[in-house]
């Protein structure tokens, strides 16, 4: 699972750029960062990866606000229906049990630098409807800095997200 974690993870970055608009006054992202209540003030994708020679997908969400973005992601056997399991979805290195993936990168002068690498963290999905494409559920993660890119700003040793919570995102199902 971990290689094809991996592997999607360049898909999923091209993917950044798309804007879901389709994401409605119903729908809510929030999280607190380092103690701090967080919400992103864009959805860049809510993306359904299905790859059916792989025999997996993986599911990512992009948000942001001016100046970071969060990418989240889980992986799975490929299921028949447009969804993903209900269920949570692990990082964690030192057990090497990894079907998630967390990335925070700083945004400054148009340019994107990611100076942290999670060590642990938790997606869960709890409501997920294939025909409505729309998915809720929870995340946290724990990043530590493992170097820095740039000098604009001071990142702290230790990025540490609780309390996340999506609504009713609106998702896209993309297929091999």
């Amino acid at each position: 699972m971990k290689k094809i974690l991996g592997g999607l993870l360049l898909l999923s970055i091209l993917f950044t750029s798309c804007s879901s608009d389709e994401n409605d006054e119903n729908s809510s992202v929030s999280a607190t960062i380092n103690e701090v209540e967080w919400k992103p003030t864009k959805i860049n994708s809510v993306t359904l990866i299905k790859v059916k020679s792989a025999k997996a997908q993986r599911f990512d969400i992009s948000i942001q606000d001016n100046s970071q973005m969060l990418s989240l992601a889980c992986g799975s056997d490929l299921t028949t229906a447009d969804a993903m399991p209900l269920k949570d979805y692990i990082l964690d290195e030192e057990n090497d049990d990894i079907d998630a993936l967390f990335v925070n990168t700083y945004l400054i002068d148009g340019n994107t630098y990611t100076e942290h690498f999670a060590q642990s963290g938790k997606l869960t999905i709890t409501a997920m409807d294939p025909v409505k494409k729309t998915v809720s559920g929870t995340f946290s993660f724990i990043a530590k800095k493992e170097g820095v890119l740039q000098t604009k700003i001071v990142t702290p040793d230790v990025f540490d997200v609780k309390n996340g919570v999506f609504t009713n995102l609106s998702y896209t199902v993309l297929s091999e």
